[in-house]
């Protein structure tokens, strides 16, 4: 009673292990199980043996490993064949899907957002800052206040709006919480309109002339004010002045020097207070029939007072914008001239195959090599510039340093993986070659081939690379295989017609 009983359940484990065989297959496993359990109950073939030679339930464990198995293999063959382990378009896909990583990672960084989208303002091209100093003079204050002061005047045939402002922090303090540090832009009044920046405005506001605003930024309003809609049109003590926040402005709107929490707009009035030695930065809009045509982005502005000859660049903002981009073509540049002398740039020997048109072969090989090269750049791009201005968003030229230091060796080591990747693929199909089989001595190698031998798991050919190139085998090459050979292969779908 207790045989049968173990019987029936090992009968009743089979039959549910055969649940997760596929179904093409299920009858034939359940069949060939049965048959097995049935031999394991009736050693000797007879009906009355009772003696049992091993436990039923014991042996019908093993058909669920077998079963899942075979699920697990009906899954990997039966996966579309372009994304299998090793395929063209598997390396493509997660190249693409790192590149989409990258670009999420780099819009959620306020800093390195600022520094790969381009300025779209109303005529952005005449936008220029002013500085004695070259480039460095855009990133630190270079301008006098009183240069400022005289150009407001006299240079109304150089330039239609001129604005100035200096970086500084101040105090805010806030009714229920603790007093809270701002990063002010304590600029001229007219700068917004200069720039042509729309502000958000989640409230009314009631203006005074000649009453210094607040313009917040987003960032600031929610990380200080914790968002309140009703903000706008409230006074805040900064340092026990009361000044009326005006508006919110968006945290991409800025994208000069200097991270701020929020623009104190003054009028010419109150700026006159400031010492005239006081530096800051100047922004204006060129006349361009008064200025020649620019190089690289640049002007050159002269002026002489009291016998004193000063010259003056005029540096147009998408130049400076375009900044984080120049450095990744430098970086590239630097990586394309050192990848020759760090790998070997030829991709092997690889014969034409007589029985399909060559062009398209060939075709597919580099257009696959072309967008390996095109991600590789875009990863590099996006990373290099998220590392550099989400790590340094509030000192530009370090984030260009450290933007040209992290592009370079990464771009360099991803053209060797590419090279190299390309190297180990089949020129047919695009797989990844396998089975490395070393062949030859080493001590016999200017007499007989010796080196490594791989080849493509659907027959396609074999490679051959030599482990000391000489002069009857420098590189690798590709050896075509003929048809007849396809059987040999697991991975080939089907013989070839009028195989044997």
């Amino acid at each position: 009673m207790k045989q049968t009983f173990s019987a029936q359940l090992a009968g009743l484990m089979v039959g549910t292990a055969s649940l997760l065989v596929p179904r093409r297959d299920r009858s034939a496993w359940t069949a060939e199980w049965t048959a097995e359990l049935w031999h394991l109950c009736h050693p000797h073939g007879c009906d009355s043996c009772d003696a049992l030679d091993a436990d039923p339930v014991e042996f019908s464990v093993g058909a669920f490993h077998d079963a899942f198995w075979l699920r697990c293999d009906h899954i990997r063959s039966s996966g579309w064949p372009g994304l299998q382990s090793g395929s063209a378009a598997r390396c493509a896909l997660f190249l693409s899907a790192t590149a989409l990583v990258a670009l999420f990672l780099c819009l959620c960084l306020p800093g390195a957002r600022s520094a790969l989208l381009p300025l779209s303002r109303r005529d952005a091209g005449n936008l220029v800052m002013i500085s004695s100093n070259g480039y460095a003079g855009t990133q630190a204050p270079s301008i006098r206040f009183a240069d400022y002061q005289e150009w407001t005047t006299d240079t109304t045939a150089l330039f239609t709006q001129i604005a100035f402002y200096r970086t500084t922090a101040r105090t805010v303090h806030l009714p229920r919480n603790p007093t809270a540090r701002l990063s002010l832009a304590q600029a001229s009044d007219n700068l917004l309109p200069l720039l042509g920046v729309p502000v958000a405005h989640p409230g009314t506001s009631v203006e005074e002339p000649g009453e210094p605003r607040l313009i917040l930024t987003h960032s600031a309003w929610r990380r200080i004010y914790g968002s309140d809609p009703h903000l706008v049109g409230r006074t805040a003590d900064i340092d026990g002045q009361p000044v009326l926040i005006a508006a919110i402005m968006p945290d991409s709107d800025w994208c000069f020097a200097g991270h701020i929490d929020a623009l104190l707009l003054e009028d010419q009035r109150n700026l006159a207070a400031f010492p005239s030695t006081t530096k800051g930065f100047v922004i204006a809009r060129i006349r361009p029939s008064a200025f020649p045509a620019p190089r690289g982005g640049w002007r050159k502005m002269v002026e002489t007072r009291n016998g004193v000859t000063r010259g003056f660049d005029c540096i147009s903002v998408t130049h400076l914008l375009g900044q984080p981009f120049s450095v990744f073509l430098f970086a590239l540049l630097l990586a394309s001239l050192a990848l020759p002398a760090t790998t070997a740039l030829p991709l092997g020997d690889y014969p034409l195959r007589h029985r399909r048109p060559p062009g398209t072969i060939d075709a597919r090989r580099w257009i696959f090599l072309a967008a390996k090269f095109s991600l590789v750049l875009v990863i590099v791009d996006l990373c290099s510039t998220g590392l550099a201005f989400g790590l340094a968003a509030s000192d530009p030229i370090r984030a260009l340093y450290i933007q040209l230091a992290t592009a370079f060796p990464a771009l360099l080591f991803g053209f060797r993986w590419i090279l190299q990747d390309q190297r180990r693929r089949c020129p047919e199909c695009l797989r990844l070659l396998s089975n490395p089989a070393r062949v030859g001595q080493a001590s016999c190698n200017f007499l007989s081939w010796n080196g490594t031998e791989l080849f493509c798991a659907r027959g396609h050919g074999f490679l051959h690379i030599p482990e000391l190139p000489t002069s009857w085998f420098s590189t690798q090459r590709w050896l075509c295989l003929d048809p007849s050979w396809l059987c040999l292969f697991p991975e080939t779908r089907s013989p070839s017609p009028g195989l044997v």
